[in-house]
C-alpha cells in the first residue's frame, strides 16, 4: 500500500507537470532537487494550497485503505 503523499511530494507532482519540467529534465532526483530548493524558498502562504491538497488526498487514502498504518 503506498503511503499518502505530503505537501512536499504534492508540490513535486505539480513543478513536474505544471512546469512541464518533464519536456526539459527525465531525471527524478534532478526534478526532486530543483523542487526542493523552490519549496525551501517559498513563504509559508504560498505552501498552504499544496497543504491542503495533501490532506485531502490523506482523507481518500484513508477512505481507500481504512485499515492501513505506516510500517516502515
Amino acid at each position: 500500500i503506498p503511503r499518502p503523499p505530503n505537501a512536499f511530494i504534492v508540490f513535486r507532482s505539480f513543478v513536474w507537470h505544471q512546469v512541464k519540467l518533464y519536456g526539459t529534465e527525465r531525471d527524478n532526483r534532478n526534478v526532486s532537487r530543483i523542487a526542493g530548493g523552490c519549496w525551501r524558498t517559498m513563504d509559508d502562504l504560498q505552501k498552504v494550497p499544496f497543504i491542503e491538497l495533501a490532506a485531502r488526498k490523506k482523507i481518500e487514502h484513508a477512505k481507500v485503505y481504512p485499515n492501513y498504518k505506516y510500517t516502515p
